[in-house]
């Protein structure tokens, strides 16, 4: 019997954490149909969050650095990972940080007696930037504005895709577009092309949201001064997941959309790919450091932050609590 390995490789910012808790609520239902989620290459220490749990973070960050550290590591791992999915006749591994791979190879050596299946969600290429960026102000310490960051981005399609046909027997690219997924969402899609025996139907929302508006400005604003800490994370979610303007896209005027989309080649062949694709108009976004809202939101935003002392304490976030700050653009 062939085994067969579906390697879910992204892209980030494609509802790849509520995919992944997904797959991971259902572990024992997979496994009584012969198939296997586990929990080889995955950190399951108590001080990583649900979601990197629920993901094969550890095996795509091993698969990072100098060839012959990266196959002492997965050479490490395989004996645990073959015990594990012994009586699989399917093997799914999921995370984001494969789309970072440097040793494709090593990978297809690691899973060497599997027949290798990619599925991937690509996104119309300024709505995956614009999200990207409001995730690394979000989860990082990162103080750049949007233009710097779009600037070295990075991100060309066919460069990412050739690889991979190197290693898989089959790859599916899908394009991440409500109208052109299975059920409107990535899960069922998921499902779907993956040919899984579940049901999608009971679908965790995605706890990993995008942030805009002044919430967005406000972590910016924090990276800044150098206040960011992981455990902002959930009181941002919160906000976003309660209040409209701190979710979504960001607003970004009309000129510069046309300029970012025209001078990156990552629209033209999704629509050689999948025929027409929707682009967002960003104007419609929520505007960062938005003057109409600044002080309401900021009381708002404060009364979930007040138990950080290093949020809450320094002087400008006192100031702004205050509202004694003039409201102004974020800096392009």
């Amino acid at each position: 019997m062939t085994r067969r390995v579906i390697l879910h490789i992204g892209r980030h910012k494609t509802g790849t954490t509520g995919l992944q808790l997904f797959l991971e609520s259902r572990r024992a239902d997979l496994t009584k149909a012969g198939f296997c989620y586990p929990l080889s290459g995955r950190n399951q220490s108590p001080g990583q969050s649900r979601e990197d749990q629920s993901a094969h973070h550890g095996l795509a960050r091993g698969l990072i650095g100098p060839r012959d550290i990266v196959r002492q590591r997965l050479q490490a791992l395989r004996p645990a990972f073959l015990d594990e999915v012994r009586d699989a006749h399917t093997v799914i591994l999921s995370s984001e940080g494969f789309q970072n791979v440097e040793h494709l190879d090593l990978l297809a050596e690691f899973l060497d007696g599997f027949e290798i299946e990619t599925i991937c969600y690509l996104r119309e290429y300024l709505s995956y930037v614009a999200s990207a960026y409001a995730q690394e102000i979000k989860g990082s310490g990162m103080a750049t504005d949007f233009i710097f960051f779009e600037q070295n981005f990075g991100f060309y399609l066919p460069q990412f895709i050739a690889p991979w046909k190197h290693i898989a027997r089959r790859s599916e690219w899908r394009l991440y577009d409500r109208a052109r997924l299975v059920d409107g969402n990535v899960v069922a899609d998921f499902v779907t092309i993956a040919g899984l025996p579940l049901d999608p139907s009971r679908v965790e929302l995605d706890s990993n949201m995008s942030i805009s508006g002044n919430l967005l400005g406000f972590k910016f604003i924090l990276n800044m001064l150098g206040l960011h800490a992981n455990a902002l994370g959930a009181p941002m979610n919160a906000l976003a997941m309660e209040h409209p303007r701190f979710r979504g896209p960001f607003h970004m005027d009309l000129a510069t959309q046309k300029r970012l989309r025209a001078n990156n080649s990552c629209n033209r062949i999704l629509r050689e790919m999948f025929g027409d694709i929707s682009e967002f108009d960003f104007e419609a976004g929520n505007r960062v450091f938005d003057p109409f809202f600044l002080e309401q939101d900021m009381k708002t935003i404060l009364r979930e932050f007040v138990q950080f002392e290093a949020v809450a304490n320094h002087p400008l976030i006192a100031a702004l609590e205050r509202g004694q700050m003039v409201a102004g653009e974020m800096p392009r």
